[in-house]
């Protein structure tokens, strides 16, 4: 018995249809889709000669597309990646190479920036580029993927132009030192290859293909291997919604709105020792001790030196400065993140053997000596040849590690602001000038 058929042009537009539902699905399952190599030409200034920059040169890495509110406009489309990634840039370009688009360049400027946790957000100059794109979704603000939860990281890496996946585990969840701004914060550690232009690229959960982290950093150390830091989404997730509400103060679309992250504006240390806790009769009570305040700014420091913190904004503190947040045994550093510059938080302390509730409004950190200084110029002043400058960790970099001043480097590390003292100027060079003619 003969089977009725359709002709072949019919049969052609049901199989081609067919394939196009296929992409779609593929689209948005596949993080390769959305995820973006991202060029930087970049020229940063010389920090031991102020006025005089640094050869020009020109970086890659990567960046997922994701939704997101900007200066409390509508959602659109932007690219969300590593703040060192952009850092010092002159001429931003995205670029679409995967097996779906060309391999066309588009100009690019940074809509957003925090430099204290490596996160920036692009978007560019003609928005139907990443319109045309499947976004991806970011995750939970409340929640961080489980250790031995399977992961992959999507970037464009050194060694090829297609796009690459790597894939491992979550290893660790904790409070880590990242190195483009010599800040401790929350980060995520994997075991999947991240390798350089990597950078910036999303960290995706292996089941749902939601942006778990982006990927910022590796540890690079003899004997160390598959050691990989994402920022983890929580911190994304507050990120995002700062951008979402904070204003550049400019009607100009490519102004950007550059964030900090709020500090308690102190010094710590562990109530490890017994000897300690009973020397200031705890009695069973729990915390850290506020060892020295080292902010001098405009509001008043709840916290005073000699103070023992057991408890920030509701979360209680053991003799190592740990707390239960999100499921985790976490340092209070990760909590301190989560709110922003401005927030009232609430602590308890115990101050000459009673116990206290005090309030204190967050501010960002005030160092003697700044680091992590990017798109900034040096600021110098120059009298009589003099050439004098504000100490920062940048000028220091400009030494060779063995030749940097031991007494500049102390106060890097040690130095804090106090009302008498809040920055250090240092003579840097004495020019020379020709003999000038009688006559002049």
């Amino acid at each position: 018995m003969l089977q009725p058929s359709l002709p072949k042009t019919l049969r052609g537009i049901a199989r081609g249809c067919l394939n196009i539902r296929r992409f779609a699905e593929v689209a948005k399952t596949d993080p390769r889709a959305a995820v973006v190599k991202i060029f930087n030409t970049r020229q940063r200034p010389g920090w031991t000669v102020p006025w005089q920059d640094q050869p020009v040169e020109s970086t890659s890495g990567s960046g997922a597309v994701i939704r997101a509110s900007i200066n409390g406009r509508v959602p659109r489309h932007a690219v969300l990646t590593a703040a060192h990634v952009i850092a010092d840039s002159r001429y931003l370009q995205v670029q679409r190479t995967n097996d779906r688009y060309s391999g066309e360049k588009f100009r690019a400027h940074v809509a957003a920036v925090c430099h204290e946790i490596d996160l920036a957000l692009l978007t560019l100059e003609e928005d139907i580029v990443l319109e045309e794109m499947e976004p991806l979704i970011v995750g939970s603000a409340t929640e961080l993927p489980r250790v031995f939860d399977k992961v992959r990281v999507v970037g464009y890496p050194v060694g090829g132009d297609a796009c690459s996946v790597t894939e491992g585990v979550v290893s660790r969840v904790e409070v880590q030192e990242y190195s483009h701004s010599l800040r401790f914060g929350l980060a995520l550690t994997v075991d999947a290859a991240i390798n350089s232009g990597n950078s910036g690229g999303p960290l995706v959960d292996a089941s749902t293909a939601h942006v778990v982290g982006v990927a910022f950093q590796k540890m690079v150390a003899r004997g160390v291997e598959l050691q990989g830091h994402a920022v983890p989404s929580p911190v994304i997730q507050r990120f995002l919604e700062d951008v979402a509400s904070e204003s550049s103060g400019s009607s100009d679309s490519t102004q950007t709105i550059r964030l900090r992250m709020p500090s308690l504006g102190c010094d710590y240390q562990s109530l490890e020792p017994v000897a300690l806790r009973e020397h200031l009769k705890l009695d069973g009570r729990r915390g850290i001790l506020v060892s020295r305040l080292h902010n001098a700014g405009d509001t008043p420091a709840a916290l005073r030196g000699g103070d023992v913190l057991m408890s920030f904004n509701g979360f209680d503190l053991d003799e190592l400065g740990f707390c239960s947040l999100l499921g985790r045994r976490l340092h209070f550093g990760a909590a301190r993140d989560l709110c922003r510059v401005g927030t009232t938080v609430t602590m308890k302390v115990w101050r000459s053997q009673v116990e206290q509730t005090v309030q204190q409004v967050l501010q960002p950190a005030r160092h003697l000596v700044p680091r992590g200084e990017f798109d900034v110029r040096p600021r110098f002043f120059m009298v009589g040849g003099l050439v004098f400058q504000p100490l920062s960790n940048e000028y220091l970099q400009g030494w060779a590690a063995n030749d940097r001043p031991s007494h500049l480097q102390d106060l890097f590390l040690s130095g804090h602001v106090t009302p008498e003292r809040d920055e250090v100027v240092i003579l840097t060079q004495a020019c020379g000038f020709w003999k000038l003619p009688k006559d002049a």
